[in-house]
This record gives C-alpha cells, structure tokens and sequence, in this order.
C-alpha cells in the first residue's frame, strides 16, 4: 500500500483538483497525508472536507514552510511500505495508483518516478514536458539519477535509511534526495507511462527561459561537482503566487548585473 504526501501552502485554489483525483482512482490501495506548512488562507479547511472521500486522510500543520521538511512530516506520520511524494497542483488520472501497484509488483524497484503530462495542449508546454522527460531519462544514463519532485515514489525503508530530504535545502531537494538514494546502490526506474497531469502555472507566470535556466543551472552545478545545488535566488514556495493569475513582482537589479552575479556564483559554488 502507498501513502500520498502532499506538502500544501496556500493552495486552497488547486488542492482540490488533486484530491479529486485521489478520490476518483480505481484502486482503494493507499492513504493520503497533507503536510500544510502554516497556510494563511483555507487549505487546512479544504484538505479536511476531504475525510469522507478519502478514508484515512490525515492532515498535519508545520510550524513553517519547507518542501522537505514538510515531506520528512509527512514520511514520518506514514505506516505503509511505500511513500508517494507528490506536489499540491498535480492531478492523477483515474488509473495512476493502479498503475503502480502493477509497476511495483512487476519490476520490484525501490525508487521510481513516471513520465509527466503537461495540463494544457499548448505546444511550447508539451515540449517543456517532454524535455522533462527527457532529462530523467538522460540522467539515468549519465549515473547522475534526477527524480523530479512533482512524483516521486520509495519505499520507506530506502527513505529512512538515507535519513529523508535535506531541510536545509530551499531548492533542488529532488536533485540532492536523488543523488543519495543512488549512492546507496539502488537505482532510480521510470514507469514509462504518463499516470499524472503537471502543472505549468510556475513556467506560464515566471516564463520558460527563466525556469529552464533555473533547472540548467542546477543539472550543471550537479554534473561537475556530483552534488546538488540547494539554494536558488528568488525562488518561493505556494500557491499564493498564482491565484490571481499574476506572478508578485520583486525589485530586481540590471539584467547585466543580474547575470555578473550569476556566473560569480555559480563559478565560486563549482569551486568551492
């Protein structure tokens, strides 16, 4: 059996469709646990409305906002052999669960993620996903093993012996969780299905060049030094940034001395 581990911020507007979905699988075969990390708007209130829908739910408050810490939360209040990490703006097409259990019983992994499916048929979008996918699949090949964070599934034991996700990380904790499951001897797998639908609200309001750059940045950082990059300027958590169908703006300096500080950081990072 898995258990679903949601970390939620503010995401009262897309939660919902994501526990829907977990309400409409075709297999019973799992549990689900939100870790809300201190939300101040109605996601708490919206996850629990979900109990009768969800037999099992838990709901569980942090006292702050962290993806890993959150997920550590969420692993440690699970009693199944499995866990399921998955993001609040994911939806699971009806057969996802039943799809991993098969996968599960199959191939027997310890770590696996799928391939992804964009929510809109936009072709830019489409392409991003595919790239995504992609770029699993490559890191499988060059023994740099990247498991996205929108899904990824381990067993628990494998997660506790590596001690779970660094909750120092603010960014890249997938890539860093990835790279010391990996070291253990166990080998990232791909269901090579698209079981999950992905948000691509960050791409549409921060741009696609912006994010690629981001993900570049770290995918580099990762392939010459063998570790993860676990901070990123300007990069929040929650679904506060979305509901109104605009990004919050910050003051930003030049784009010149922008980039200056980028490659000065990223440089002393390598070095280091």
């Amino acid at each position: 059996m898995f258990t679903i581990v949601i970390p939620a911020l503010n995401e009262e507007s897309f939660l919902p469709n994501l526990l829907d979905s977990l309400a409409a699988q075709t297999s019973n075969g799992f549990r689900v646990i939100v870790v809300d990390g201190s939300s101040r708007d109605r996601t708490v209130e919206v996850a629990k409305s979900y109990a009768d829908r969800l037999p099992g739910l838990q709901v569980i408050v942090s006292r702050k906002a962290s993806l890993p810490l959150q997920r550590n939360i969420g692993a440690r209040a699970a009693k199944t052999n499995w866990l399921i990490f998955s993001d609040a703006d994911n939806v699971l097409l009806p057969y996802a669960v039943e799809r991993m259990e098969a996968f599960v019983k199959l191939r027997q992994p310890q770590f696996f993620t799928t391939w992804i499916q964009p929510d809109s048929e936009v072709q830019s979008e489409v392409v991003l996903s595919v790239m995504g996918n992609l770029l699993v699949e490559g890191s499988i090949l060059l023994k740099r093993s990247f498991s996205p964070g929108p899904l990824t599934a381990i067993t628990h034991d494998l997660f506790n012996s590596v001690g779970g996700y660094n909750e120092r990380a603010s960014w890249g904790e997938d890539m860093e969780f990835a790279n010391r499951v990996t070291q253990t001897g166990a080998k990232l797998e791909v269901l090579r299905e698209t079981i999950y639908v992905w948000s691509m609200r960050r791409f549409r309001k921060q741009g696609a060049a912006k994010v690629l750059q981001q993900i570049a940045k770290a995918s580099v950082y990762a392939l010459l030094t063998k570790r993860a990059l676990t901070k990123m300027d300007n990069y929040e958590m929650g679904g506060q940034l979305y509901r109104d169908g605009q990004l919050k703006k910050r003051r930003t300096p030049s784009l010149i001395g922008q980039l200056d500080s980028k490659i000065r950081k990223l440089t002393s990072q390598i070095l280091r």
